[in-house]
């Protein structure tokens, strides 16, 4: 039974170059169905072959400016953190539902609290079995395409060393090392192999890396990391990718500059933790526009939106992770679906200019306080 009707606003993204779109048309109509009203800013769906025409068929109202869909809205439902032209329309009976990553964005953090939005991280959203089901489906195509991005900028014109990654008949394989074997990992492995690379893959978590053994018939090498161990396999790769990962907190900087500096000139160093701030020590956030920057010779790859080269791809398979929790607070009212649902409560990161997360606090040295005492001052 739904206990409210809610507004949910969806609009255009305004990072560079971000093609998705928070909502499909088939997600907006589910919205609908449970009798909530969806905005969708004109255009927003286009780059993902979602015309306004099919958002109005499902039910949704389209509107013409960004206000109208912050101001009318109970909820705001987004892809990337917000733009800083829509800093403006943070106030506190507002939810902000989409990927925040705030423990690399101090800026951010700061326009929310002073907003006193009520801002919930996709990347938080936890299940009881430990799951974080809706960074998986993001955290999957960009695994994925760091090696397709890597690979291409590997490739003589772009600067790179030349190499190709599954070589040639009397010509060794290129070697990818990928420092992480989460979800990211993984598909990095999986993708990588599949090109025929020399892929080695190192974490300090003995179960994911029998996990890509089992699952890649020993073709991947499995490292324990430790600071030798990465030393070593930096040291050799053409390709490094970095997919570490501690939920909300900024990413340790475990690659560090004299191992970057060890590495073959031309070589690629793809982070796809930058949303978390990177995981190497010479990394800085870049856009699609101006994907990478030369560091101690090796060509770097900072891209924090990866997943938006795939806009179709991507909005499909996160609409559908998002969409349960979506309707979850829409159904039951923001505060409520926070009292019901631990997997939202423990997503929750500001709300009512109380940054209610620790490891952002810890990141971006913001007072902390904790969600339920948050909670109570409702």
């Amino acid at each position: 039974m739904t206990a409210s009707k809610m507004t949910i606003g969806v609009p255009r993204e305004r990072k560079t170059l971000e093609q998705r779109v928070a909502l499909t048309p088939d997600g907006a109509a589910e919205l609908v169905k449970h009798g909530h009203t969806v905005l969708i800013e004109t255009n927003a769906g286009q780059k993902s072959h979602f015309e306004d025409a099919q958002y109005t068929q499902a039910g949704c109202k389209i509107v013409s400016t960004l206000a109208e869909v912050w101001n009318s809205s109970n909820m705001v439902v987004k892809v990337k953190e917000p733009h800083e032209e829509e800093f403006q329309y943070f106030r506190k009976d507002l939810i902000l539902f989409d990927y925040l990553h705030l423990a690399s964005m101090p800026d951010v953090t700061k326009a929310m609290l002073d907003g006193q939005v009520t801002g919930i991280a996709y990347e938080l959203v936890k299940t009881p079995e430990g799951r974080l089901p809706l960074l998986e489906p993001m955290s999957e195509v960009a695994g994925k395409l760091s090696v397709l991005n890597g690979s291409y900028f590997l490739l003589g014109q772009n600067g790179g060393r030349g190499v190709l990654l599954g070589g040639t008949v009397g010509v060794l394989p290129a070697k990818v090392v990928i420092v992480g074997a989460g979800i990211a990992g993984r598909c990095a492995c999986e993708v990588a192999l599949g090109m025929g690379a020399d892929v080695s893959v190192l974490d300090v978590n003995y179960a994911k890396l029998d996990h890509i053994r089992v699952q890649t018939a020993g073709r991947a090498r499995t490292v324990h990391s430790t600071k030798a161990s990465l030393e070593r396999e930096v040291q050799t790769a053409d390709l490094l990718i970095g997919a570490v990962l501690i939920p909300g907190a900024a990413a340790p900087k475990l690659i560090t500059r004299a191992m970057i500096k060890s590495m073959k000139k031309g070589a690629v160093f793809v982070d796809i933790s930058i949303d978390q701030g990177g995981c190497g020590e010479t990394i800085k956030p870049t856009n699609l526009d101006a994907p990478t920057f030369v560091e101690e010779g090796v060509i770097h790859y900072g891209v924090c939106n990866m997943p938006a080269q795939t806009p179709r791809t991507s909005t499909q398979a996160l609409t559908a992770a998002t969409l349960p929790y979506v309707l979850k607070i829409a159904n039951h009212g923001g505060l409520a679906a926070l009292d019901t649902f631990a997997e939202l409560r423990g997503a929750l990161n500001t709300h009512y200019g109380m940054l209610t997360n620790h490891e952002v606090s810890e990141a971006t040295g913001f007072r902390y306080i904790s969600i339920e005492e948050a909670l109570k001052k409702k």
